[in-house]
């Protein structure tokens, strides 16, 4: 330790880094190199400080910091051991630190010494957390504290406070609230029936019902009926027998060009859902007989091609019994009386 230098204090800049240096050149402690003196070592004067060692212009500044237990020519030699001229031998050569694993990101990205563990060998996590955001609505952290530094939003010149505008209180027009209420149909595009067909979803040799686009999921609900259209003419080269509540002209033109037929039936909102989901009843409903209304929808779907099923209403049975009467008398007053004459006879042979 004499020959160290008695100005240890000098030396380092803490006196247990002084204490556990001293403890290491002496006994040989640590059995790797550690690093102990400063950075700034090589900036001063270490001739007063240690005057055994070799001089620094044949040792070097920049290896001071490297002088451990060891020889010159890597064999382990005491400090007290001497030369034959009463000095340390030769600075011992100290391999170059090995690089750490880039694995760990503080090992791989840093300069500073690890060993021994300082305060000011810590890295500061705390530094690099961002910093949380508040918000700034109603709903936010910041709560309504931000409130007074955001600028108000513009009103418009029908603001009554919060409360409900006239302009939307009011109907677009008397038939608005009507409108709203209109049943539609759930839409099938043909390329979607077209698509479950190739996948083999759909069987195309027996007829397709609304029960079976429901069991396939070709349609996800069935609750007014599947309506069929078709966006811009997609072709359609399937012979196919479908049986839908609706369908458009180019659906229909499309089905009827490769053979196939379309049916539009009738089925109220309950014998819909009897016939999608049948094992959720006991007894199976009747099928009721359409309005005035459904009947006109139901032949303007006939007019475009379709076949339309439903049960005629008593009304309707009356009505074409009536036509057809007055079909048959203007049809007999061209003849000359054929079909009033044989009428007569007929009531006669009836007791009338």
């Amino acid at each position: 330790l004499k020959q160290c230098g008695s100005s240890s204090s000098r030396f380092y800049n803490n006196p247990m880094r002084a204490l556990l240096a001293r403890s290491t050149v002496a006994r040989g402690l640590l059995p790797w190199p550690v690093r102990l003196v400063p950075h700034n070592l090589g900036r001063r004067t270490l001739s007063k400080d240690l005057p055994n060692l070799a001089a620094p212009s044949a040792v070097g500044l920049s290896n001071l910091h490297r002088i451990f237990c060891t020889g010159g020519d890597g064999s382990t030699a005491s400090p007290t051991s001497s030369s034959p001229a009463g000095t340390i031998s030769a600075v011992p050569h100290i391999p170059p630190r090995q690089r750490p694993n880039p694995m760990s990101m503080r090992f791989a990205l840093t300069n500073k010494p690890f060993f021994p563990v300082w305060t000011t060998n810590l890295r500061s996590f705390i530094k690099r957390q961002k910093r949380r955001r508040l918000g700034k609505g109603m709903r936010g952290r910041g709560g309504l504290v931000l409130r007074a530094n955001r600028k108000p939003r513009k009103r418009g010149k029908c603001w009554e406070w919060g409360a409900r505008p006239l302009y939307r209180a009011l109907p677009r027009w008397p038939e608005a609230h009507m409108r709203n209420k209109r049943k539609k149909l759930e839409t099938l595009n043909l390329s979607k029936l077209r698509y479950f067909i190739e996948k083999g979803r759909i069987d195309t040799r027996f007829p397709i019902t609304m029960r079976h686009l429901y069991d396939s999921k070709c349609v996800t609900k069935v609750k007014n009926g599947v309506g069929l259209f078709n966006v811009n003419d997609f072709p359609f080269p399937y012979k196919v027998d479908l049986e839908v509540c609706g369908a458009d002209q180019s659906s229909i033109d499309a089905i009827k060009a490769v053979g196939g037929t379309v049916t539009i039936v009738y089925m109220q909102k309950l014998v819909l859902r009897a016939h999608v989901k049948p094992w959720k009843y006991e007894l199976l409903p009747r099928t009721a007989r359409p309005s005035l209304k459904m009947v006109h929808y139901l032949e303007k779907m006939k007019a475009r091609g379709a076949i339309v099923r439903y049960i005629k209403p008593l009304w309707l049975i009356e009505e074409e019994r009536r036509l057809a009467t007055q079909l048959r008398e203007l049809q007999d007053e061209d003849t000359g009386g054929t079909f009033a004459q044989g009428l007569a006879r007929t009531n006669e042979h009836a007791g009338l």
